[in-house]
């Protein structure tokens, strides 16, 4: 055995006996009030502040994994004597360090032989937050797509003589996406470091609806010109509107759209469009939608991305909700597509509480309506755009 090997595997055995010291159990003694440490470690994760009765919540607060702060009812030992019955329950722990901690408890009733209750037993663990894997990966795909399109817009420029206009609007398609890249990557850098307070880091404001969606559509159009596609865009609808939620995820949830709808897109179009739908849908007709109504919002409005690739066939169009699942179009096209995109799509749309309508035929094409309550839409209250 090298002494590399040696050193190897002192490491991994000791990582294996931290985690196992990290369990600490105690017991809550109903009758007398009283709470016993059973043992060292229940000990010293009490010493460091691990908040384990009401008492010690003035010392420190414990919040729920979606970071709103706990009461002392939400406790494991006092909820599971309350209610009587078994609580499992992760918490998060800020030290004053700024560092964030995982704290997991499992708590368990004990009776007497007259089914009385006498005492709670509790295990408690404490240790770092396990990152969001699929939110990683997420997010690492999405790099991708703006990474592309620098690529491309860069190859755009090679052996050709553009005209100052021409020269300058390349200039701003590159930069809108070395910003959107450089905006990815920094919240993958924040979930690597943070990745409970990444996840509730996103934030809802108030922005102009129609530069965005041009935004993303320029995006693509260097994707679409490669495969010599039309890439057609109708954003009237969305003139002098402002929608409010998390800009940044909206994006990638449109981007993968885009992104998808061009590459399983052999020859024709992909169209992206904007419109209202005042009444319910008929399902046979997915382009019924009122015009715009300038006065008055007049229901749900609809971005749609509408594409005459491949489509998908009607027993896929749920599973190719999952990460990895390529389907049948994936799988056919060599495509180049991860399988990751459309879960994405569905992780984001039920995040911005939007919903998403699909209307596909295998060999015909597919559209994708996402509809956005009037609440989150309204007026622009500044200048004209």
């Amino acid at each position: 055995m090298t002494p590399a090997t040696v050193q190897q595997k002192s490491h991994t055995e000791v990582a294996a006996s931290r985690q196992t010291q990290s369990l600490g159990h105690v017991y809550l003694d109903i009758n007398r009030r009283q709470l016993y440490c059973l043992d060292n470690r229940a000990k010293e994760l009490r010493n460091e502040g691990i908040p384990f009765t009401p008492e010690d919540l003035g010392k420190q607060t414990l919040r729920t994994m979606t970071g709103q702060p706990i009461t002392a009812a939400d406790l494991p030992l006092i909820q599971a004597w309350k209610e009587a019955c078994p609580v499992e329950a992760s918490f998060i722990l800020t030290r004053d360090s700024g560092a964030l901690q995982k704290v997991t408890w499992t708590a368990v009733p004990l009776r007497d032989t007259h089914l009385a209750l006498i005492g709670i037993i509790g295990t408690v663990s404490c240790g770092y937050p396990e990152p969001d894997w699929q939110e990683l990966a997420g997010l690492a795909h999405d790099l991708r797509t703006p990474l592309q399109a620098l690529k491309l817009l860069l190859s755009l420029m090679e052996g050709k003589a553009l005209a100052p206009v021409e020269l300058e609007e390349v200039r701003k398609r590159i930069q809108a996406s070395a910003d959107r890249a450089l905006d990815i990557g920094l919240e993958l850098l924040e979930w690597c470091r943070r990745p409970v307070q990444a996840g509730m880091r996103g934030s809802r404001t108030w922005f102009p609806l129609e530069p965005f969606l041009a935004e993303q559509a320029s995006e693509q159009s260097a994707s679409a010109q490669q495969k010599s596609l039309q890439l057609i865009t109708d954003l009237s609808a969305a003139r002098n509107l402002e929608v409010h939620t998390d800009r940044q995820r909206l994006g990638r949830l449109l981007s993968n759209l885009l992104a998808n709808a061009v590459r399983y897109t052999t020859a024709g179009v992909v169209e992206f469009k904007v419109k209202w739908r005042r009444e319910p849908q008929d399902p046979e007709l997915p382009g019924t939608a009122s015009a715009l109504v300038p006065d008055a919002l007049p229901g749900d409005l609809i971005i749609s991305v509408e594409d005459t690739g491949i489509g998908i066939p009607t027993e896929e169009q749920e599973s190719i909700f999952q990460p990895f699942e390529r389907g049948r179009a994936g799988k056919e096209g060599d495509s180049g597509g991860s399988g990751l995109g459309l879960a994405i799509v569905d992780r984001l749309v039920e995040e911005l509480s939007l919903t998403l309508e699909v209307y596909s035929e295998f060999g015909r094409g597919s559209t994708f309506h996402l509809i956005f309550p009037a609440s989150i839409i309204r007026q622009s209250t500044g200048p004209a755009a």
